[in-house]
């Protein structure tokens, strides 16, 4: 679901920050990513959040949170875009 202004693809590294994790400082939502598959584990869950992120051109999904069961496995998270903080002139 989009929830911000997509941008061009981003081809860097796109981080991750597991649900309780420190978040960024500054950041700006772009959209509620999910993955979800038949046997998937965080080898095949977190790359699809990434992927789907990075197509938004988001470098980080933040409050992700994955869930396993036997057969099915899910995670979501929100893809967003980390803002640099302003510099400080002296």
């Amino acid at each position: 679901m989009i929830t911000g202004p997509p941008g061009p693809p981003y081809a860097g590294a796109v981080a991750v920050h597991m649900e309780g994790a420190p978040l960024p400082a500054q950041y700006e939502e772009v959209a509620l990513v999910q993955a979800e598959g038949g046997g998937a584990d965080l080898g095949t869950l977190l790359p699809a959040l990434q992927r789907e992120a990075a197509a938004l051109g988001c470098d980080a999904v933040i409050l992700v949170k994955v869930d396993q069961g036997a057969r099915h496995g899910s995670a979501t998270g929100v893809a967003v875009r980390v803002r640099s903080a302003p510099q400080r002139v002296e």
